[in-house]
């Protein structure tokens, strides 16, 4: 029997219905619960029961309209865990039915050049979930399985529904070749900050110090044990200056996608220094070009996370190590029945981070 006629294992006590509910985005700045059908699978796919679905930035940027690609009607959301329910064709030996599993929430072909670099994150047919495909704001969501990972039964169910922002910093890190004894800057102190931080922290960095206006987000911060600046009261440069030994940063992380965000990378990376810029800008920023020469600084764009930099998070999550620190992250839950109101709160600036809803 060949591979594309196979249908491996669907749980017997709880199959699939043949419609769900979902939240759509079914229109700018509409987004509606709504009675949906479930996912059909083609070969390599496989069929995933959401427990948690976590609210992005980029969840936010396609209900305005500020998505430059992505497409109406869509199911939204990306950031997900839950449990096996059938896979189809190859790819589903290693797993059971019942199983938890997260995936990496997008599809790429696999034989352009970025693919065949392991560049999957920027292949020339890219297509996200919750963007371009259905997410998982919904009961069932169908992935790639060649994209999908088993977790481990013990693994908080909230916590791995931090794996694909977990796999943003991991990415983020990785790419920056930060180094042990190292010093790291992240402006930015959102969650994707914090996480960068808490990596980079992982991989050696002697000094991590977070910028960050809110001063919720640099409470929590300070809880986790980093050293935090405000830029807004007037000592940023003092500060600064004394965290960096006088001398700047050997790497710069740019979280925050602002304007003062993006103009201060290069006033605070270190000689020979290297920044990554993270944050999506609304519209292009000015850098200082001349701080680039004169320093011989590295700029480097990253986007979303390579499938090795998802196997890494994975891999994070399941050594258990860091936890209690992602816990921390994780500041809100909703019951997808509320999932209007937890946009709405994801959105007003309030004291959270991460905000789940619950399927």
């Amino acid at each position: 029997m060949t591979s594309e006629s196979v249908v491996t294992r669907q749980t017997p006590s709880r199959p699939a219905p043949h419609t769900m509910s979902a939240a759509v985005i079914t229109e700018k700045n509409r987004l509606e619960r709504r009675s949906v059908d479930v996912p059909v699978l083609k070969p390599g796919e496989a069929l995933i029961r959401v427990e948690y679905c976590g609210i992005c930035g980029s969840d936010i940027h396609v209900l305005h309209g500020q998505h430059p690609t992505a497409r109406f009607p869509v199911v939204s959301g990306h950031e997900f865990v839950g449990e096996l329910v059938a896979v189809r064709g190859a790819g589903g030996d290693d797993f059971t039915p019942g199983d938890t599993v997260v995936a990496q929430p997008f599809f790429s072909c696999g034989n352009c050049q970025p693919c065949a670099k392991g560049r999957d994150n920027v292949c020339r047919q890219l297509r996200f979930m919750g963007a371009h495909t259905d997410g998982a704001f919904a009961q069932y969501v169908k992935v790639a399985t060649r994209k999908m990972y088993r977790l481990p039964a013990r693994v908080d169910r909230r916590l791995a529904a931090l794996v694909e922002p977990i796999a943003v910093a991991v990415h983020d890190v990785r790419r920056s070749g930060l180094s042990v004894g190292e010093s790291a800057l992240v402006i930015g102190g959102g969650a994707i900050g914090l996480l960068v931080a808490i990596v980079a922290r992982r991989a050696g960095a002697a000094t991590v110090v977070i910028s960050e206006p809110n001063e919720y987000r640099r409470g929590v911060a300070k809880e986790l044990g980093f050293e935090t600046v405000d830029p807004t009261d007037g000592t940023l440069d003092e500060a600064l200056s004394d965290a960096g030994g006088g001398l700047g940063f050997d790497v710069v992380f740019e979280a925050s996608g602002s304007r003062a965000g993006v103009a201060a990378t290069t006033r605070y990376a270190k000689i020979t220094g290297k920044i990554m810029i993270i944050g999506m800008t609304r519209e292009p920023y000015p850098v200082d070009l001349s701080a680039v020469f004169a320093k011989e600084l590295v700029v480097e764009g990253v986007r979303i996370h390579s499938q090795y930099n998802f196997i890494g998070a994975v891999e994070l999550l399941n050594d258990g190590g860091l936890n209690d620190e992602f816990s921390r992250l994780v500041t809100n839950v909703f019951p997808f029945e509320h999932i209007e109101e937890a946009f709405t709160f994801a959105q007003s600036g309030g004291d959270s981070m991460k905000i789940l809803v619950r399927l």
